[in-house]
């Protein structure tokens, strides 16, 4: 048989049992008993149920139904692996080098700002106050 005092300490039955009266500890158990067994028998996954005063359990809302254990398929990755040959790259070789810097500067460990030499003779643009 099981002890009332070990259930009462029970993180998941403690709230309901300091609600009820000791007295009637008795019916919290039992009406807990047949709202677990209505929950099973409907197939689903939990409830919201409602406790009075007196021991009495009220199934207000059933969960979700249980999901089927053969319903599980593994995800299949959305992208190919890096080591596919459709991520290699159609650019030429004679572009790897020192044009990359150019047209690349960040990629290249520049500032992504272009050179002195890019900007010769180019017009500056004053600064202008944001007034909004």
């Amino acid at each position: 048989m099981f002890s009332l005092a070990r259930l009462r300490k029970e993180p998941a039955l403690a709230q309901y049992f300091a609600f009820v009266h000791p007295f009637f500890w008795p019916v919290l158990i039992w009406q807990l008993g047949r709202a677990v067994a209505q929950v099973r028998a409907a197939g689903r996954c939990g409830a919201m149920i409602r406790v009075m005063w007196w021991g009495g359990v009220r199934i207000e809302y059933l969960g979700d139904a249980a999901p089927s254990p053969s319903a599980y398929r593994p995800v299949e990755p959305a992208r190919k692996p890096w080591s596919d040959p459709s991520w290699s790259s159609a650019v030429p070789d004679f572009l790897s080098s020192e044009a990359s810097a150019v047209i690349f500067p960040c990629a290249s460990g520049g500032s992504g700002s272009p050179r002195s030499g890019l900007t010769k003779g180019a017009c500056a643009l004053p600064a202008t106050t944001d007034t909004s």
